[in-house]
């Protein structure tokens, strides 16, 4: 009697080792499921981002080239406008033929310097200085 007293406790033994070896390994395959499912959404959210990013930057190419191509248009109609009116001057509106001014860089003028300033500061353009 003793020998089955013996067996059933180390069936028991084994029983309860044999149990927690399949409980940790089921556990681990449902923590390696939710693993692969978080990865497999979190590559979708940065495929998508990366959807959205590139939609942006093409958007905003398209419509940079629609701004440069209205201001072509700009510059040529306000090219072809002064010959006409003001044919003497020739060409004052051609970009190329007129090279950008280098100036200083200025200070913001405030509201409050703006208010401050008198008509007599001001100086007269038509008139030449004399000296």
């Amino acid at each position: 009697m003793s020998d089955t007293i013996i067996y059933i406790i180390i069936a028991a033994i084994v029983g309860i080792i044999v149990g927690f070896i399949l409980a940790y390994l089921a556990l681990k395959s449902k923590d390696k499921d939710r693993l692969e499912d978080e990865l497999t959404k979190t590559r979708r959210e940065l495929a998508n981002q990366r959807r959205m990013l590139n939609d942006y930057f093409n958007s905003s190419n398209a419509l940079f080239e629609q701004l440069e191509n209205s201001y072509q248009a700009y510059a040529h109609h306000m090219s072809e406008q002064s010959k006409k009116i003001v044919p003497q001057l020739g060409n004052i509106f051609e970009i190329s033929a007129h090279p950008a001014p280098q100036t200083a860089p200025t200070k913001p003028v405030t509201p409050e310097k703006i208010t401050e300033t008198k008509l007599e500061d001001i100086p007269d353009k038509s008139t030449p200085k004399s000296e």
